[in-house]
């Protein structure tokens, strides 16, 4: 649990997201397609292709978040949970950085596996490319 906190706090510390407050999207985006953008994203996440998520990541990021890591941090919780089943809620909102300017999409699903709830959290910037990622 550590390390995926480790994680999602290095990643969005890299980006300068904690000088960013929740707001609408952007107009740049649609919420259809940031949504089914971030479903893609868990969709790797649990067939367990942790190569294709790092691939999905942002080039200047991708280094502080290899595969081994994203497999450390939710490998064994996603053989825990069982088999997915849904997506219960999804949640999107915008974030905007104070310091560059550049507008962020993120994505909160909430999966339903057999025995347990996994928390996604997933933001990209304006080419989808993956910014920050979280699973509690």
């Amino acid at each position: 649990m550590k390390l995926i906190r480790i994680l999602f706090i290095l990643l969005i510390f890299s980006i300068t997201l904690p000088a960013c407050n929740p707001v609408k999207l952007a107009d740049i985006y649609d919420e259809n397609i940031v949504i089914e953008r971030a479903k893609e994203v868990v969709e790797m996440i649990n067939s367990q292709d942790y190569d294709k998520v790092n691939a999905e990541i942002r080039d200047d990021l991708q280094d502080q978040l290899t595969s081994n890591k994203i497999n450390d941090a939710i490998g064994s919780k996603l053989v825990e949970a069982g088999a997915f089943v849904e997506y219960p809620s999804i949640t999107t909102l915008g974030q905007k950085s104070k310091t560059s300017g550049e507008d962020y999409a993120t994505v909160v699903l909430v999966g339903k596996y057999e025995k347990s709830t996994i928390v996604f959290t997933i933001t990209m910037d304006s080419n989808l490319d993956i910014v920050g990622f979280y699973v509690k």
